[in-house]
């Protein structure tokens, strides 16, 4: 009998790599799951699969000129892919380690994915949906999840 007190309930994560990038559209995303066969995710203890997709249109707010910024990609148990923006800091003040990156806040009933750091350089500026992810000045790096979020900000 296992004792309710040491078992995982509710879990919410990753459970195989979503293989984020740019999509063959460049302002939108891909996933190409390593396997050839989509990503695993758990959504409150309940397994859902999304098959990789290409082209996902999603948006967030624009981020401003010469700040870096990470975008938080969840999906939720219909398998609709979404994005959480967080909150943008000046590329000198990482530069100087004044400041980090902190995850944002998934958003209820989604399971994050990974996650995508945009670094604008220069006069670019970023709308996720809308500029180009290999646009001139807009740096892009792309994070896959595993069994959760990680724990520590992001110093760089």
């Amino acid at each position: 009998m296992l004792n309710d007190q040491n078992t995982n309930r509710g879990f919410t994560g990753c459970m195989s790599k979503a293989g984020l990038g740019i999509a063959g559209t460049a302002d939108r995303l891909k996933i190409t799951a390593p396997n050839g066969a989509g990503v695993d995710y758990g959504i409150n203890g309940l397994a859902y699969h999304k098959a990789d997709v290409d082209n996902i249109d999603i948006s967030a707010a624009a981020q401003a000129a010469l700040t870096t910024c990470l975008y938080l990609i969840c999906v939720d148990s219909d398998g609709t892919v979404s994005a959480v923006k967080g909150t943008e800091q000046l590329n000198a003040d990482l530069a100087a380690g004044n400041v980090v990156l902190h995850w944002p806040t998934p958003t209820e009933d989604t399971c994050p994915i990974g996650a995508i750091k945009v670094k604008c350089e220069n006069a670019a500026t970023f709308t996720l949906g809308t500029t180009n992810l290999d646009a001139t000045d807009v740096t892009d790096t792309y994070y896959d999840f595993a069994m959760g979020m990680p724990i520590e900000p992001l110093t760089a």
